[in-house]
């Protein structure tokens, strides 16, 4: 068998719900079980996901403990309001733009109508945002100050391995017999792209530098130009012949000469794939210098 280390989105999970629970019992909180579980819904992948995660889970409580008091109060406790209630949360969140607040909100509003019994819904609601409120708080304030995650370190993983599948596809198109697939490629760049996104909301919380974020967006472009001139290779269906540049820029990129004559007359399908295969090069090799660089700073 085989043991991983323990990572640190563990550790800092472990902490989050122990200093909730702790804090839950000395403020004699009645249900430290849902600050307990909203400690752990805080703890993502990211400081900006964090804030945002915390922000849906406290839309939804407020909202779901506000329409279950009034329905509580204004409203007979049968099937038929419930479903009222469940129809009035799902149209609010939808209106407001709170999607991710759907579910948590309708769990909130079925808890406190149906369970009266904890004592009066109106104290079960204070005490149920109450709950969330510090477990959010606790988990999100820990994510940020001991060892925040890195979205940069992601990204460059990402980036490293989309800058050698294309490396790959291109060798297997040029020396080998097959072509390859652009399917793993498709995944990294939403890898990327996903990873990237998450980098911007980081940035306003003053995680990560400017400057790297605009290096970030250019590698992302260029990445996606030359998936697109790639697409192009591989929607041309013949062994073309490759102008003397061309090969030039393949032979020093790999390292190996080119098995391929390029003494015929090159035909319009020979121009075309040229120059995508030019533009696409000059790409891969802006990459790698960026690449080249960012590894210097590091370290």
């Amino acid at each position: 068998m085989k043991f991983e280390k323990i990572g640190m989105r563990t550790i800092k999970t472990a902490l989050a719900v122990s200093f909730t629970i702790l804090l839950s019992q000395l403020l004699n909180l009645r249900s430290p079980f849902f600050a307990g579980i909203a400690a752990i819904i805080a703890m993502q992948t990211s400081v900006s996901e964090s804030f945002t995660m915390a922000k849906n889970r406290m839309y939804g409580t407020i909202l779901g403990g506000t329409v279950a008091l009034l329905f509580s109060y204004f409203a007979p406790e049968n099937v038929f309001s419930i479903g009222i209630g469940i129809i009035i949360i799902i149209y609010t969140c939808n209106l407001f733009g709170w999607k991710k607040s759907v579910q948590i909100s309708t769990m909130v509003f079925l808890s406190i109508i149906l369970n009266y019994e904890e004592g009066s819904r109106l104290n079960y609601a204070l005490y149920r945002t109450l709950d969330t409120l510090i477990g959010l708080i606790i988990g999100t304030l820990i994510n940020y100050f001991i060892v925040p995650p890195k979205v940069e370190d992601k990204i460059r993983d990402s980036i490293h391995n989309m800058y050698s599948e294309f490396k790959d596809i291109i060798e297997s198109i040029i020396w080998g017999d097959e072509s390859g697939s652009l399917e793993n490629l498709r995944k990294y760049l939403a890898d990327v792209e996903e990873n990237y996104n998450i980098l911007k909301k980081d940035i306003k919380l003053n995680l990560c530098k400017t400057d790297d974020c605009y290096n970030y967006d250019w590698m992302f472009n260029t990445f996606e130009a030359i998936y697109n001139h790639l697409s192009i290779l591989f929607a041309i269906e013949k062994t073309p012949q490759l102008t003397e540049e061309n090969k030039r820029a393949l032979e020093s990129l790999f390292s190996k000469e080119i098995p391929l004559p390029s003494n015929e007359k090159l035909d319009e399908l020979d121009l075309v794939y040229n120059y995508h295969l030019k533009k696409l090069l000059k790409g891969l090799n802006s990459i790698q210098v960026a690449l080249y660089n960012v590894q210097s700073i590091i370290e």
